[in-house]
């Protein structure tokens, strides 16, 4: 990955990811609250978590790009791909349930058993990952052929990248989640904004700084 230099001009770009996306959240923290209360309720069915977190990206991607809240981004994103969201969220449950009762079934660690569970295990912690840039590009209105392709690429050249974003998302999940009510209100949006930033010199997002005229943002 390179250096996120998207903002270079400013020298927001030489700043560590973490930096950059408590500035953001701290700049637009009344929409992200927002939008991480509407992910929260949205993804509740369940089955819905995909449309939810793809709309979640689109509201960031756009606070980002214009330094507001594109609501008719959101809802064209979501139109858009909306029904692939639904249906990629669904591939690391296939792999990780039958994990799950595989372990759950077996009287002994003996056998297939644990090797199903591990294989299981990783496959669709790998599949949760891979979604992330996924997620991301779909939500700037790339189809899912080309952002699955995008996330593949990315994730098998730089494996490590893919394991640090995995474990601040973990990391992020753990401590909101202590907070009981802050999951809620901060989870979806520190998560979300940290992906964004992540990603973003691999997916061109350009940001918005103090001073800066907003970019317009058109999604496909």
């Amino acid at each position: 990955m390179s250096t996120h230099d998207s903002a270079g001009e400013t020298g927001l770009g030489d700043r560590p990811t973490h930096k950059r996306t408590l500035r953001f959240v701290y700049r637009h923290g009344a929409a992200l609250i927002a939008v991480s209360v509407a992910w929260f309720l949205a993804s509740l069915p369940l089955v819905t978590i995909g449309p939810a977190t793809l709309g979640a990206y689109a509201a960031v991607r756009s606070l980002r790009q214009t330094g507001r809240l594109d609501r008719g981004y959101v809802v064209s994103a979501v139109r858009t791909n909306g029904v692939h969201a639904l249906l990629l969220s669904v591939l690391p449950v296939v792999f990780a349930a039958p994990a799950a009762l595989s372990l759950r079934g077996g009287s002994t660690f003996t056998g297939p058993t644990p090797i199903v569970a591990v294989v299981g295990l990783y496959v669709a912690g790998y599949l949760a990952v891979a979604l992330i840039p996924t997620f991301v590009a779909m939500a700037d209105g790339e189809s899912p052929v080309a952002a699955l392709k995008r996330a593949y690429v990315w994730t098998a050249t730089d494996p490590a990248a893919a394991l640090s974003l995995a474990l601040v998302t973990a990391i992020v999940f753990a401590v909101t989640a202590l907070l009981t009510i802050g999951f809620v209100l901060l989870f979806a949006a520190a998560a979300f904004s940290y992906h964004v930033e992540y990603l973003a010199d691999d997916l061109d997002v350009p940001a918005v700084t103090d001073g800066s005229t907003a970019v317009s943002s058109t999604p496909a």
